[in-house]
């Protein structure tokens, strides 16, 4: 928003060619996956339209004197940047509706195989807390990640630094936020706190203040408490930056203009001033008030249930097949749904065509297949592979462990097409399900939450409600309160 504006405002002055220039010179920029994950597309409504997702990321990295001083932690200067706040933006193909997504920084999930961009290569790691992802090569390990989890073809991925937080916030004019009691994050030895000290009420934060309430965990009671706060504070931005009194003073708009700029680390598709500006205009049609947040449903860790999570699978992998069925998280119903629904071909009740046999099929004995349950249900690994060997695939074995993924896929390595399909034949699988990737010579089956039972693939219906556990917020909520977490006091004044 501040970026569309402040280009409409560059665009009507006479120096608009060497300011353009000087904006598109802020932007840094960086490839958009470096992973050889792969996502799929939803297909499009009547109209042709597709969905956008774009991942928002906040980073802790101290990589400058500024991010050093507002973050502390001197000696961290030199580390690499942690991913501590992870969203993924969906909004829909026709533009009425946007759902924000966080996943919790401490949430252990499959990190894949990154190389970062000097060509350096980073291993996958298993079970490794999300935030990490940053660490493994740069956002476009995030979104690698991200895609790898979701399954989802991901546009965008857009950073901001602690020092670009503070930009936006002070070139903004400050943003609303809420506490329902007074309240203090007190520093504890071992335990951390941001400083933060705020009156009952309603607060307008902006410089340290605004990072520090990014930052909170401990006085909100948990991680996944941080990420609601994360969660209003951006709605309160958003409202702030559709109100008129934001967008009428042309200096406003030139700072906007240049703290934006100045703040983001994009991907090199979405690193010039009017793609940007194109974006903003996309973002605008969508109304406050079908803007819907949420944070993904997790679990304590059952090696480290105090310090870590990870992800409610079955729950987690129904909100990934709504987004890929472009189903409004909000409750509401699409416009023009009863129509033109915009449904994934994977997502589709259906059922998408299967592959076609090939021509000269492989030897089924001669395949080497690893099979994973991602689907949420129970046994499913087992159960596929027992009717692969069934079907004489002698070499298929079932694999434990992994997070959960929304759709089946059926990873191959380079040449090994027609295994793959001999496979897909076997069991029914769309040619949507085949990817490539690697030089592996064993195959790769991933059983997502579109495969909750039978031996052959028949995709159940999207859901067209996030589970109940999941608890939503609506942008234009003005009235919503942080509730601080009562503890002793020790977080209250």
């Amino acid at each position: 928003m501040a970026i569309t504006t402040g280009a409409t405002l560059v665009a009507g002055c006479g120096a608009g060619y060497l300011y353009y220039r000087h904006l598109n010179g802020n932007i840094q920029a960086g490839t958009k996956n470096l992973t050889d994950q792969q996502g799929e597309r939803t297909a499009p409504n009547a109209k042709g339209q597709t969905p956008l997702n774009i991942l928002m990321i906040g980073t802790d990295s101290r990589a400058s004197k500024e991010n050093v001083d507002l973050g502390g932690s001197a000696d961290d200067a030199s580390r690499p940047g942690l991913a501590d706040v992870q969203m993924l933006l969906h909004v829909s193909a026709d533009r009425t509706n946007a759902s924000m997504i966080s996943i919790p920084r401490d949430t252990l999930v499959d990190i894949p195989a990154c190389h970062d961009e000097k060509g350096v290569q980073h291993p996958a790691l298993r079970h490794h807390p999300i935030n990490e992802a940053l660490a493994q090569g740069g956002p476009g390990c995030v979104l690698g990640t991200w895609v790898g989890l979701t399954h989802l073809d991901i546009d965008h991925y857009m950073m901001v630094d602690f020092a670009g937080v503070v930009q936006m916030a002070d070139a903004i004019g400050g943003v609303p936020v809420c506490v329902d009691r007074n309240m203090y994050d007190r520093y504890q030895p071992g335990i951390g706190g941001t400083g933060l000290k705020l009156p009952k009420g309603t607060s307008v934060v902006k410089h340290d203040q605004a990072l520090q309430w990014l930052r909170v965990r401990d006085a909100w009671g948990s991680d996944i408490n941080r990420t609601k706060a994360q969660h209003m504070y951006l709605s309160s931005m958003m409202r702030e930056l559709k109100s008129k009194g934001a967008l009428d003073d042309p200096g406003r708009l030139m700072s906007l203009a240049e703290a934006a700029t100045k703040a983001l680390s994009v991907d090199r598709e979405l690193a010039d001033l009017k793609r940007l500006y194109d974006l903003g205009q996309d973002l605008r049609q969508v109304p406050t008030e079908r803007t819907t947040s949420l944070t993904v449903p997790v679990l304590p860790d059952p090696a480290n249930p105090k310090a870590k999570l990870v992800l409610d699978q079955a729950n987690t992998a129904q909100i990934w097949r709504m987004l890929h069925a472009d189903t409004p998280l909000d409750g509401q119903p699409a416009a023009g749904a009863a129509a033109s629904p915009a449904a994934s071909p994977s997502a589709a009740s259906s059922g998408p065509a299967t592959v076609p046999s090939p021509s000269a099929p492989s030897d089924p004995g001669a395949v080497a297949v690893t099979v994973r349950n991602a689907s949420g249900a129970r046994n499913r690994a087992d159960e596929i592979r027992n009717a692969l060997v069934k079907a004489g695939f002698t070499k298929a074995v079932a694999a434990t462990g992994g997070s959960s993924q929304a759709v089946t896929t059926l990873t191959y390595g380079a040449g090994q097409l027609t295994r793959a399909q001999t496979v897909a034949a076997a069991l029914g699988l769309p040619s949507t399900a085949l990817h490539e990737a690697g030089t592996s010579r064993t195959l790769a089956l991933v059983i997502g939450a579109d495969w909750p039972s039978g031996t052959a693939l028949t995709p159940a219906p999207a859901p067209t409600a996030v589970p109940t556990s999941v608890r939503t917020e609506r942008a234009d909520d003005a009235t919503a309160c942080m509730t601080v977490n009562p503890q002793g006091g020790i977080y209250t004044w």
